[in-house]
C-alpha cells in the first residue's frame, strides 16, 4: 500500500506491507490492518459515502473480482481505479501480489 508522501512524516517510508485474505473486503482489510484511508479533496463514495473509498491499483488486477456495471460507469475514465468498498480481495480464492495507491486527491 502506498501513501502520498505528504502524507508521512520526513523520512518515513511512504510503502507499507501488509497481507490481506481471500475474500476480504479491501476497505475493511485495509482500515482493519491500520490504513489511514483519509482523502477530503476526493468526491464522496455513492455506496458508502466515504471520501476516502477510491484506490489506484497498479498491480494484480486479475486477484480482485469483477467491477459492476455502476461501478464500471464510475470507472471509465480511469480503469486503473477501483471502490474499495465494492471490491474484493481473492476473488476466487486466487493468490499473488497486490500494489495500490490510497488517498488519490492527495498525489
Amino acid at each position: 500500500v502506498e501513501y502520498p508522501p505528504a502524507q508521512c512524516a520526513e523520512g518515513v517510508d511512504n510503502v507499507r506491507k501488509i497481507e490481506l485474505f481471500a475474500g476480504e473486503n479491501l476497505k475493511r482489510a485495509l482500515q482493519n490492518r491500520g490504513i489511514i484511508m483519509d482523502d477530503p479533496g476526493a468526491p464522496k463514495c455513492d455506496y458508502c459515502g466515504s471520501n476516502a473509498c477510491y484506490v489506484s491499483i497498479s498491480k494484480g488486477k486479475a486477484l480482485l473480482n469483477p467491477m459492476g456495471t455502476t461501478e464500471e460507469k464510475l470507472m471509465k475514465l480511469n480503469k486503473d481505479c477501483r471502490l474499495s468498498c465494492k471490491t474484493t480481495v481473492g476473488y476466487n480464492m486466487q493468490e499473488g501480489d497486490l500494489k495500490l495507491r490510497v488517498n488519490l486527491s492527495q498525489w
